[in-house]
């Protein structure tokens, strides 16, 4: 009888200990489960997004490819293209231009670059699809591609899946560096420009207005220290205190003084003019022009830049107009001015319209000349307003020596 109660108080012992074994156990299986999901999960997002990042990046690559074979193509052919859209999404996609084969999107295409990703050694199941490409202009200096996306990613057992569907995906490619395509159209090749980007990006724009006191005319970088000594630089300051007039190009004056027979060149009675001239030096251009006519100074990077032959962010077709051969303005477009003593160089006439280079070739605008700018320069007066020279565009007609 004894035996019998200590068995069955053995068993009423060991029942719950196997029951807390057992869920203990179960419990461990679904936690490590649970566990190994999580991480299974981590790893395929950070897949995932590394792939998104990688696509953008092929995007750049083959987008900058295929607009470069496009500028070669135009370029080299001395035709301009029907549908530039069309044949950059071909160069992307198929690696070839209106049929034909470009070496330049040799492994570049985005085929070539959905292999290249895909080939990663991974432990998961990816696949990645892309449809409905799309090219337009950004912002005159750059293009913007962009592009669905789908990315798959699940495990070996198919436990954990991520689904990225539908995703637009967009890539900025620069067209700083390439050759404007509309020059060797319109010379026969003869005159080449690459698209440059100018610092400061404005053509002009005035600083100081100043009183009817005010003469002159130069051009010189700044100084607001009175006692430097350099007569190229144009001081800038309060009064004349301290003031040697021989020490400096010209002056600005904030006071309104006549200073007539002291220097040749300055500009008074403008009492922010300390302050506008510093706001003016922040664009990045050290340099300021001091008008006759105007009786102001100016900001004018056009004066000394021309030889650079830059590209302003100001209204002119974009570079995909041109690859077209299309030289309708755009609002977001870019535009350059005709150096012509390079087309004297190559022996090519100089014609009797504006210099702003896409109105030039397509035979429009009349050419006035600018104040201060060389006589061969100039433009109509919707140019000028476009770039702030308005007031300093005058009615003599340019001329050519």
């Amino acid at each position: 009888m004894k035996a019998q109660f200590y068995s069955l108080i053995s068993i009423l012992i060991a029942i719950p200990i196997f029951v807390f074994v057992v869920q203990y156990m179960e419990y461990n299986a679904n936690t490590g489960d649970a566990i190994s999901e999580r991480v299974i999960s981590d790893q395929l997002g950070q897949l995932v997004n590394s792939i998104e990042m990688d696509t953008v990046k092929a995007m750049e690559i083959s987008g900058r490819r295929a607009l470069l074979a496009a500028t070669n193509y135009v370029i080299s052919s001395g035709e301009a293209l029907d549908d530039p859209v069309a044949n950059i999404t071909e160069l992307m996609t198929n690696g070839t231009i209106n049929g034909s084969s470009s070496f330049l999107m040799l492994n570049n295409t985005m085929p070539d670059w959905e292999q290249r990703i895909l080939s990663k050694p991974v432990d998961f199941t990816v696949t990645l699809d892309y449809w409905n490409i799309s090219i337009a202009n950004y912002d005159g200096y750059s293009l913007v591609v962009g592009m669905d996306v789908n990315i798959t990613a699940t495990d070996k057992l198919g436990k954990v899946r991520i689904d990225k569907t539908g995703k637009r995906k967009y890539a900025y490619i620069s067209v700083a560096g390439l050759e404007d395509p509309m020059f060797p159209l319109e010379t026969g090749g003869f005159i080449r420009r690459i698209v440059q980007r100018p610092e400061p990006g404005h053509v002009a724009f005035k600083v100081v207005a100043g009183s009817s006191n005010s003469s002159g005319t130069c051009s010189g970088p700044v100084t607001f220290n009175k006692s430097e000594d350099d007569d190229t630089k144009i001081l800038v300051a309060e009064n004349l205190t301290g003031v040697v007039f021989s020490r400096h190009l010209g002056i600005i004056l904030e006071d309104e003084d006549d200073l007539s027979g002291q220097i040749s060149c300055y500009v008074t009675g403008n009492n922010s003019a300390v302050g506008l001239v510093r706001s003016a030096l922040e664009t990045g251009y050290d340099v300021i022009h001091i008008d006759n006519e105007t009786k102001s100074a100016w900001s004018m990077p056009i004066e000394n830049s021309l030889p650079e032959r830059y590209y302003y962010r100001i209204p002119g077709p974009t570079f995909l107009q041109r690859l077209g051969g299309d030289y309708t303005a755009s609002p977001d477009g870019i535009a350059t001015f005709i150096y012509v003593p390079e087309l004297q160089e190559q022996a090519i006439p100089v014609d009797d319209y504006s210099r702003v280079a896409y109105r030039y070739f397509s035979r429009s605008g009349s050419c006035y000349q600018v104040d201060d700018m060389p006589e061969w320069f100039g433009m109509d007066s919707s140019d000028a307003s476009d770039m702030n020279l308005t007031e300093l565009l005058t009615s003599d007609p340019c001329t050519v020596s």
